[in-house]
Formats: C-alpha cells, sequence, structure tokens
C-alpha cells in the first residue's frame, strides 16, 4: 500500500516507518525537518526508497496535499514536550492537525485511517482497567487535554463508520530511539538508572510496553476494509517491585523504592514547572507527569488489550526483554556508562 506517516522522526513513528518499509509498503514521510527524517532513516539502516515530503503539522494545506495519491495514513505525528511554556502549542496543534489529516483522509477514501493516540487519554483513572472502549478521561495537564480533544475527533469517524484505527501505547520504552536526546519516556528511564531511586511504593504499578511491539500493530493494523477498530497496547503491566528486581537482575545493581506521599510528588512538581516556565528550560519531570503518576499509583490492575492480543499475538517481547534490550542499546550509544549498566556492560 501506498502510505503516508506522521511523526515518521519520532520514537514510535520511526520504528512504524521502519517496519512498513520491511513489509513491502511504499511510504511517505510527512515530516517538519527532511534532514531529521533522513537521520532517523540512517539509524534504523532502512535502505528501501521513502519519500520525503515537508509537511509540519501547523501548515494545514501542506498535510492535505501530503494525503493526495495515497491508500492509507497512519498518523503518529503529535507536539509532546514537558516544558510548561509549551501547553498552549499543544491545545492548538494536536487537536486541529488531526482534524486536518483525518478529515481530509476521510474525504480521499483512504482505508485504513490509524491514529497513535495515547493511553493519557484515559487519565485520571476512572476505573482500575485501561480498555480502549471506555469514555475519555478529563485529562491530567495540557498534553493529555490535547491528545483527549483529538481523540474526540477520531471517535467522530468511527461513530460515522470511517476505518479509522486508535491505538493506545502505555510508557514506551526499546531500542533504536533516532533523537540525539531521547523521547521523553526514555530520557526518564535513564534518570531513573542514574539515581537507583522510585519515589513510589513497591506495590504502585505502570504500564510499558516495547516501541517495536507497538510499530508492528500500527503497521499491521495497515490493512483495508477493517472498518473502525480499537487497541490497547499498554504493554505489561509492572508494580514498582518487578522493575527494581528487573533491574538488578540486569544490571546487578541495587535499587530503591519509599512510598512518597502524593502532596509531595505534587507540590514538587509544581516547582519544577514554576522553574521551567522562569527559565523556559525542559526539565526531566512535570505536573502532568506527576499527576499520571499519582493516578494509577495504587489503581491500575488489569489491561484489557484482547483486541490486540487476538489480531497481532500482542506483546510479543516481555517486559524484561524490552528493559534488557533498551539499556544494552542505551550503553551502547554512550547514553549509560559501564556503571550505570553494571553487568550488563561485560
Amino acid at each position: 500500500m501506498k502510505v503516508a506517516i506522521t511523526g515518521g522522526t519520532g520514537f514510535i513513528g520511526s520504528h512504524c516507518v521502519a517496519q512498513a518499509v520491511g513489509a513491502g509498503h511504499e511510504v511517505r514521510m510527512l515530516v517538519r525537518n527532511p534532514d531529521k527524517a533522513r537521520l532517523s532513516l540512517a539509524v534504523h539502516e532502512v535502505t528501501g526508497p521513502v519519500e520525503i515530503v515537508e509537511a509540519d503539522l501547523t501548515d494545514h494545506p501542506a498535510l492535505r496535499t501530503g494525503l493526495v495519491g495515497m491508500d492509507a495514513l497512519l498518523h503518529v505525528g503529535a507536539v509532546f514536550s514537558l516544558n510548561a511554556n509549551d501547553g498552549r502549542l499543544m491545545a492548538e496543534v494536536n487537536p486541529s492537525s488531526t482534524a486536518v489529516l483525518l478529515d481530509t483522509a476521510v474525504d480521499l477514501g483512504l482505508d485504513p485511517i490509524v491514529y497513535v493516540s495515547t493511553v493519557g487519554v484515559f487519565y485520571p483513572l476512572q476505573s482500575a482497567e485501561l480498555d480502549a472502549d471506555a469514555d475519555v478521561s478529563t485529562g491530567c495537564g495540557p498534553y493529555t487535554a490535547s491528545k483527549i480533544a483529538a481523540e474526540r475527533v477520531a471517535r467522530r469517524h468511527q461513530s460515522g463508520g470511517a476505518p479509522v484505527t486508535c491505538v493506545y501505547p502505555g510508557g514506551v520504552i526499546g531500542p533504536c530511539d533516532p533523537n540525539p536526546d531521547l523521547s521523553d519516556s526514555m530520557a526518564g528511564l535513564v534518570e531513573t538508572m542514574k539515581r537507583s531511586f522510585f519515589p513510589l511504593s513497591a506495590d504502585a504499578t505502570t504500564a510499558f510496553v516495547d516501541v517495536r511491539d507497538v510499530a508492528r500493530v500500527c503497521v499491521g493494523a495497515l490493512e483495508p476494509g477493517r472498518g473502525p477498530r480499537r487497541y490497547l497496547v499498554a504493554g505489561n503491566l509492572c508494580d514498582v517491585g518487578r522493575i527494581i528486581e528487573c533491574g538488578h537482575d540486569l544490571t546487578g545493581r541495587t535499587f530503591r523504592c519509599r512510598a512518597v506521599p502524593a502532596s509531595l510528588i505534587l507540590g514538587a512538581a509544581h516547582l519544577i514547572d514554576l522553574v521551567s516556565r522562569l527559565t523556559r528550560r525542559k526539565m526531566p519531570f512535570n505536573l502532568e507527569g506527576a499527576r499520571i503518576m499519582t493516578s494509577g499509583r495504587h489503581g491500575l490492575s488489569h489491561l484489557r488489550q484482547s483486541a490486540a492480543e487476538a489480531d497481532f499475538a500482542f506483546p510479543t517481547r516481555t517486559f524484561e526483554e524490552t528493559m534488557a534490550d533498551t539499556l544494552r542499546w542505551l550503553h551502547a550509544t554512550g547514553h549509560l556508562t559501564n556503571e550505570q549498566v553494571g553487568q550488563l556492560a561485560v
């Protein structure tokens, strides 16, 4: 199929491009920076032909033109920032670009139209279960609010019968991040490996997913005639105890956790956001992330991923396998030292 892909220079999107080319699709990347696109292709060692078209998410005419002549759309692109000053940008760009792309794709008769959402649209959690068919929540901050607004666009088209597929990844980690500064989830993992400490109780839960598995579902969903679909791909549900045990088993290092009251975590995050606004600097943590973390710290107990399991045998990798591959890659690319990865460096 001829597939237009947005966000192809990002973590998930770059893996989608590589896997789509590997699956024999003709790929057109709609990107803000063509040079960054070429670097991303090199990181993934993509050798097949890929068309690169300059089309920023704010350039709506370019986005519309970029879909002409395509069979399918894979919309991964979005503005995501931990900078407290970027809230308005996310609120403006994410819903509007999604509306332009999905509206145009429907008008042109593209099938399928795959939209990469986020589990963040279900936060704050309304129950102990994550379910792709659940109603969206109220959001924890600018990014999740912007993705909820974009999600409503996708669900409106689904309600009308358009062949829109929504994919909801959890916390994404894995090898081959084309961003020299790392995506935020990967940068957060690096910070954790450096400090060896989790400000959570051992039974606090979160979900991690391998970026390769997310891309596999996104590219696998590029099949026409299936109609509207939703896939939760949150990955593997882990409590902090399991994460600590995995870190120790892989590296030989000792990691610690301690239950910190949510009020302290949120208070610290408020201060971090204030510093970010005053200095206009990106921080490794922010208030929105703190709200997500404290929302599910004791509540998340089940992931309803049966659709992805049935259609794609998802997930194909355990959390431990993903962590091993991720840490090895971070070490090989200089993001983690020999000391930080311990026995994995041998």
